[in-house]
């Protein structure tokens, strides 16, 4: 009886979700004798005007009786087209063949969540692969069909003479898979490409060769599967001969693993004078007149965590009153930041203490913080005194809204900025007075000033 009531309270908190995260007309639920389903409206645009117009896609996660609490209960998923688009008969044939890899990667993602909540994990990954997954297919479709066109790149070569030595920062979701990783490093010594990466959440790949090399090897790694991949930057470098080229790479020659630190890679590109792309992997895009001299760019700090943290626009601080389960809870809250394209920081201070101080923060775009907040509320994060997955109840909001910390960060000691940005276990432990300067770094003052009125109401 106890599993059947946990089971029906789950699962209610999820329809939930839905209804708070979505209007009626994005996604709703079906109730019917054979069980409930979400539906979820998805818009498949064009990327071109050759093709025009936009299909709707309907997709349906059905939930099965014992999910979530039964491990093998999982959620079933298919999509069909809705009858009320208005789009060319190409763009229909090519959204017709695309549903198989929609459904494709929604049914991965239910089957790595067996045994939990699955539906805002497969709608993120839904609304992801219309962003990303669709729109290289409609691209990589328009492609084939003028395949026989030679590119501008191509007849500029071809007419002058002349080389381009291309560099391109690629931005993906998560590096994890050693096979991704090897693909990345052998791909890169087949093309001529050298360069570097980072593995872990988020995934970046700077690339420095020949531009239609580096071309082709971005053609080739989308063709692995991946959450998301995207080229947020590119240069060019205009040269007389090959020679030159050679001489003009700043970056390793051979493909370089920097492990899973940003500053690391931030660093490297920081001495090969590439900092500006670098920004590009936090959507920090500079024009001509934002352009920093040299003086000023050497006297400036290039720290990855520096560059993050003036990107973020709203946030929310928490304290939460305690976690049972501790490890998983602080697991399941860095998953769920990652597919919700936030940033968390999760520290403790006091930790000797019967009930140590637990502070959570999350930042990121509004929406996203958002979206966050609601899964937080409404999934089983931890457990009971009895072992048993539990709602948060006893997690306060000191603080949410947009970031009023000062733009220059450049006067935070390297200390502070270390912990900036990075929710490592091993960071995981700070004094008082080192989270107060945290905080006071993400959030300004006025986050700063809210823990420390926090802190003085318990002494």
């Amino acid at each position: 009886m106890e599993e059947e009531e946990e089971t029906a309270e789950r699962r209610q908190a999820e329809l939930d979700f839905v209804a708070s995260a979505y209007g009626e007309e994005e996604a709703w639920v079906v109730e019917k004798a054979a069980g409930c389903h979400v539906k979820r409206r998805l818009a498949l645009a064009a990327s071109s005007s050759e093709l025009g117009g936009a299909e709707n896609c309907c997709l349906t996660i059905s939930m099965p009786e014992g999910y979530p609490v039964n491990e093998d209960a999982l959620l079933g998923v298919e999509a069909h087209l809705c009858n009320d688009s208005s789009s060319s008969p190409a763009l229909r044939k090519i959204a017709i063949n695309a549903l198989s890899s929609l459904v494709s990667e929604c049914r991965r993602v239910v089957r790595e969540h067996a045994g939990g909540e699955a539906v805002f994990p497969v709608l993120a990954r839904a609304d992801e692969w219309v962003s990303t997954d669709w729109m290289n297919i409609v691209e990589t479709a328009i492609a084939d069909t003028n395949a026989e066109t030679p590119t501008v790149l191509t007849k500029a070569k071809n007419d002058s003479g002349e080389l381009v030595l291309g560099r391109k920062l690629i931005h993906s979701h998560h590096i994890i898979a050693e096979s991704k990783r090897k693909a990345i490093v052998e791909l890169a010594q087949h093309y001529n490409i050298g360069g570097c990466y980072k593995y872990g959440w988020p995934g970046v790949i700077i690339i420095e060769g020949e531009e239609a090399d580096c071309i082709s090897y971005v053609e080739e790694i989308r063709t692995l599967r991946w959450q998301h991949l995207i080229v947020r930057g590119e240069q060019h470098v205009h040269v007389i001969d090959r020679s030159e080229l050679e001489k003009a790479r700043v970056l390793p020659s051979r493909m370089q693993d920097l492990g899973d630190d940003m500053s690391v890679i931030a660093k490297q590109c920081k001495e090969a004078g590439l900092e500006e792309l670098f920004l590009t992997s936090m959507k920090i895009y500079r024009n001509d007149g934002e352009k920093d001299t040299k003086d000023e760019r050497n006297s400036n700090s290039v720290d990855a965590n520096t560059h993050r943290a003036s990107y973020w626009r709203y946030g929310v601080l928490c304290h939460v009153d305690h976690m049972n389960d501790a490890k998983q809870y602080r697991k399941w809250l860095r998953k769920a930041a990652a597919v919700a394209g936030c940033t968390l920081q999760i520290k403790i201070c006091d930790a000797t203490a019967k009930r140590p101080i637990i502070i959570v923060a999350v930042v990121g775009e509004e929406d996203d913080v958002k979206i966050f907040m609601k899964r937080w509320r409404t999934s089983r994060v931890d457990v009971d005194s009895a072992g048993r997955p539990c709602l948060e109840r006893m997690m306060t909001v000191l603080i949410e809204g947009t970031l009023d910390r000062e733009k220059d960060l450049d006067n935070v000691g390297e200390d502070i900025l270390a912990h900036v940005g990075s929710d490592k276990e091993e960071k995981l432990i700070v004094s008082e007075a080192c989270l107060t300067q945290i905080l006071r770094a993400i959030g300004g003052p006025s986050w700063s000033d809210e823990f420390a009125s926090m802190m003085r109401s318990r002494r």
